[in-house]
């Protein structure tokens, strides 16, 4: 694509990034990159926006690079769609951090406007989820759905980053959802289902299926941006994840063959193994400060997922203790006596023993203390100190827990 003098012409497009309004103008880059763009992002610019207007310019400096919203690059012009796609939803989730719950997902819409959030890691199926299912559903976006405090979803009908070579996962290319023959979404959304994706090119039919509340957490924790600034953050995830009897996984090899089966979740039909009982928590706030980050990266927790047992530390880490309280942390969630802890970005899985004793290490405990404690909550043992003793030198190891000194 090489420039040429005629720019081409019009006014900004006011494009709605869910929730964040952004007056693109894209006349600077000259033709025929200026009309492509104006091509690729019409379907983002054809519905009302909300709030303060800010400029977003592409255009080019003196030496011939392009210019993105006052930084210049040096791009070839194919490749300028899939920076402008990426930059302003970075910028939009700038915006709309501590408001909305936002997730890294496809969003589909049935007729009502209910929504679908399949959320995935980047490269693993959200685009194909959207382009495929999108001929059949309203189109919302693939790749940020946004949901306010009050359950209703703001459009990203952004052009959708395609990979072209499978070897080349990061190597995208924009396409119109009108190129590519998508529905358009009803003008008034809101959250309907939240679906962790699991793609395996083996698993026969699909399968979507019931997962427990802090499975599902720390799956989609790492699929969220900005989560931790939000007032209650554990409890808009989750009450996300609940929606529609959930949480939900679809595990499939063929996208295609699951429109029955979600649109059967909106409709209120569940699926095979879905929760007999409403699904339910409580939270914890701990005194760590959220993250200053624009996006937090939720990693992998490490093993402190074994601390429950009394076989899951080797030696006897953390022994010479005589009183214990919770490390710092942000937040926590329990459910289904599991509880999931958030310090910093790094989520921690406490099942078994660790739930309750970690729970009940909110003021300086002993030993006694958190038998007591764990009794309470799991019943009596006649190894009970032991196996407390066992989970408090893991969870001291893990940082979870701090000695208390005298």
């Amino acid at each position: 694509m090489t420039p040429t003098a005629d720019a081409g012409s019009g006014p900004p497009l006011v494009v709605d990034a869910f929730g964040a309004a952004w007056a693109l103008d894209v006349d600077g880059a000259g033709h025929p990159l200026g009309p492509h763009l104006r091509r690729l992002w019409a379907r983002a610019a054809s519905g009302p926006t909300t709030g303060e207007v800010l400029p977003w310019v592409v255009g080019r400096d003196d030496e011939g690079r392009v210019v993105l919203d006052g930084a210049a690059h040096r791009l070839e012009d194919d490749d300028v769609p899939y920076t402008v796609s990426r930059s302003l939803t970075h910028a939009s989730i700038r915006r709309r951090a501590g408001h909305d719950l936002m997730l890294h997902a496809a969003g589909l819409a049935d007729p009502d406007g209910a929504v679908l959030a399949l959320v995935a890691p980047s490269g693993t199926g959200k685009t194909t989820a959207a382009r495929v299912l999108g001929r059949r559903l309203g189109y919302v976006t693939d790749e940020t759905v946004a949901v306010r405090a009050d359950g209703s979803v703001a459009p990203w009908a952004k052009p959708l980053s395609v990979v072209v070579d499978p070897g080349r996962p990061h190597d995208k290319v924009e396409r119109s959802p009108d190129e590519l023959g998508l529905v358009a979404a009803p003008s008034t959304l809101h959250l309907g289902a939240v679906v962790v994706l699991r793609r395996d090119p083996d698993a026969g039919s699909p399968r979507l299926e019931s997962t427990t509340l802090v499975e599902a957490l720390d799956a989609v924790l790492p699929q969220t941006s900005s989560l931790l600034r939000l007032p209650r953050p554990l409890d808009r995830l989750a009450e996300a994840l609940t929606r529609s009897g959930g949480p939900w996984r679809l595990t499939y090899a063929e996208i295609g063959d699951c429109l029955d089966l979600l649109t059967g979740l909106l409709g209120g039909s569940g699926a095979a193994g879905s929760p007999a009982d409403v699904v339910t928590w409580s939270t914890v706030r701990g005194s760590a400060p959220a993250s200053d980050a624009d996006t937090e990266v939720f990693r992998d927790p490490e093993p402190a997922e074994g601390a429950g047992g009394a076989g899951s530390v080797a030696g006897d880490v953390g022994a010479s203790w005589t009183t214990v309280r919770r490390s710092e942390f942000q937040h926590a969630l329990t459910s289904e006596g599991v509880t999931l802890v958030l310090r910093g970005h790094l989520p921690a899985t406490l099942p078994g023993l660790a739930s309750p004793v970690w729970l009940a290490a909110d003021r300086p405990s002993t030993l006694a203390d958190l038998v007591v404690a764990a009794e309470a909550a799991l019943g009596p043992h006649p190894e009970s100190a032991e196996l407390v003793r066992r989970t408090v030198s893991a969870l001291l190891a893990a940082d979870l827990l701090d000695v208390v000194e005298p």
